[in-house]
């Protein structure tokens, strides 16, 4: 039977932290919030998204306006950012055995997903899906299964964060969370992932298992 992989986006596939956090404080002053500083990223990284909003203090009601500038700033920076860590294998490896379907799904913007999969020659993917919600993914996830027609027990969600592996326990599929990305690993492992791992060969032994 075959399997689908979907990916998240940041922190999984690309390695967009560096970027998103000195956008982020670009824009600190003009949506009135706290600057994030080098010494609080590992903090941040062991949280939720809510709390991380919570934490620098932006207004609930500029969050529209603000995910769509940030959005539209990295966008700007996409040509300067680079896959994470070794993935380009594994996924070219995936795309070429039949037994596997491809895709990714994230909070980003399809924009921006397709110019850095063009930039960095990984077209590998069947499918690309946007989150509408900034803080869960499930509903999304079921709309690809029902689309798609695929069985839940043959999905893995491929994922840097808490709030994803929260959406894939939701919706029934197994969750494979990676340490390289935006969540610590300590984090990861308090939310029970079905798979946790720290390299692109251990993400291949799980998978082709």
């Amino acid at each position: 039977m075959v399997k689908t992989i979907i990916f998240d986006f940041d922190g999984t596939i690309a390695d967009t932290l560096e970027s998103v956090v000195k956008i982020v404080n670009d824009h600190a002053e003009y949506f009135g919030y706290r600057n994030v500083t080098k010494e609080d990223i590992p903090y941040l990284q062991g949280k939720k998204p809510k709390e991380i909003l919570s934490y620098l203090g932006i207004s609930i009601f500029k969050l529209p306006l603000w995910v769509k500038k940030i959005h539209s700033e990295i966008n700007k920076e996409i040509s300067n950012m680079k896959p994470t860590v070794n993935i380009i294998p594994i996924l070219c490896k995936l795309h070429e055995d039949e037994d596997y379907r491809l895709g990714i799904l994230t909070s980003n913007t399809q924009e921006n997903v397709k110019e850095f999969l063009v930039r960095n020659e990984l077209n590998f993917f069947d499918f690309i899906r946007i989150g509408k919600s900034v803080f869960g993914k499930s509903h999304m996830i079921n709309k690809i299964i029902k689309q798609r027609k695929i069985s839940k027990s043959e999905v893995f969600y491929v994922c840097d964060e808490i709030r994803d592996i929260e959406a894939a326990r939701k919706s029934g599929i197994k969750s494979v969370a990676v340490t390289w990305g935006y969540n610590t690993k300590d984090a990861l492992i308090k939310e029970n992932p079905d798979f946790l791992v720290s390299t692109p060969d251990e993400l291949r032994n799980i998978i082709i298992s």
